[in-house]
């Protein structure tokens, strides 16, 4: 954590800020380790103050690291006033503006009018891109029990059964198999519905010959995995193995250019192109992938415009798709960790398409 917020430091050097407000939990969690659902966390260039209410006091003496703990009696921002960080005069703070609601900018105006409060973007999130060898541990036991539950839902893949009740499968084998819990509400899409990339679980139930879209992932110690695998029910058609192989081909060839340098349009372009000569580009409308960690969707974007250059440490998802209304579509989706020379396949689960007999 002391590391963390040292290379926090040399932001607010270079922004030349006396000090961060901090609001966004998953940001907070990041600089000291705090899990709770309320916190204010103060970062100066020399000193790190945490706030949070009395429901955490006995929690922060387990969690918070790197910064000194007060426990106010009052409202967590009332009680800003009363910080020796906040009480010099001509202090120039950042504050996360993509956090803080503009009724609480007013009321740091209003409370505390000495201080020159400066909108901020991404100065944190900035850190969370790269990721650390503990970080990357996570993520893969995040993996690891994703696939672990992704084999035992598949007995439960038949004709009859509700996409709700396998959603419902998903999230609760995860955490049997260790999970914290579901890194986000699974995707479960049959039939037709596989052409909507983001269907929500319905009471559809599965059908014969059907695809079956499966996008999940567990959250280990509050990081994530994101996976989707498109299987079949029964036979698949000679039109389901061409649009499956085509997917599957522009997801292994991303995978394969995946390095460190690349920009992220430029991943993008490997896998769009394949899918655009075979004709089917009009039916690829999202970005190739995204980061993960902390979040879900995290920096850098794997899309057409992206511009961020991918660096070690990065985890990212590769998840190509073709979406053909009236008929079905298909997904594959994997995370990887770019490395100098190249990425390194986090998700281990077989990529060949899967006719469920």
């Amino acid at each position: 954590m002391k590391e963390r917020i040292k290379r926090l430091r040399e932001k607010l050097n270079q922004e030349n800020l006396d000090l961060l407000l901090v609001t966004a939990l998953t940001n907070i969690r990041y600089l000291c380790g705090f899990t709770g659902s309320n916190g204010i966390l103060l970062v100066s260039k020399d000193k790190a103050v945490f706030l949070t209410d009395f429901r955490y006091k006995e929690q922060v003496k387990k969690e918070v690291k790197g910064a000194e703990i007060k426990i106010p009696q009052k409202e967590l921002f009332s009680f800003l006033p009363e910080i020796n960080l906040l009480k010099g005069k001509r202090i120039k703070a950042g504050f996360e503006e993509k956090y803080l609601t503009f009724q609480l900018y007013q009321r740091l105006k209003t409370l505390l009018p000495q201080v020159l409060w400066v909108p901020t973007e991404n100065l944190v999130e900035s850190l969370l891109v790269t990721k650390d060898e503990e970080e990357i541990k996570k993520i893969k036991k995040a993996a690891d029990i994703s696939a672990k539950v992704y084999q035992e839902v598949l007995q439960y893949l038949r004709p009859g059964v509700k996409e709700s009740d396998i959603s419902a499968e998903l999230e609760y084998r995860i955490k049997r198999n260790g999970g914290t819990g579901s890194a986000f509400e699974p995707i479960v899409a049959s039939g037709l519905r596989s052409a909507m990339p983001h269907a929500r679980a319905s009471s559809k139930t599965l059908k014969k010959g059907e695809f079956v879209t499966l996008d999940f992932g567990a959250s280990y110690d509050g990081y994530v995995c994101d996976i989707t695998r498109t299987v079949v029910l029964g036979n698949a058609t000679p039109r389901q193995k061409k649009i499956y192989d085509l997917v599957l081909k522009a997801q292994t060839r991303a995978i394969e250019s995946a390095c460190s340098g690349m920009k992220g349009f430029e991943l993008d372009k490997v896998s769009r192109d394949i899918i655009k000569k075979a004709g089917y580009q009009k039916y690829f409308g999202h970005g190739l992938g995204h980061g993960i960690g902390l979040l879900v969707h995290d920096s850098p974007g794997i899309n057409t415009k992206s511009q961020e250059v991918l660096k070690p440490g990065m985890v990212i998802t590769i998840e190509p798709g073709v979406y053909i209304p009236g008929w079905g579509g298909v997904r594959i989706e994997d995370d990887v960790l770019i490395t100098r020379n190249g990425c390194k396949i986090l998700t281990h689960i077989d990529r060949e398409l899967l006719e469920i007999s």
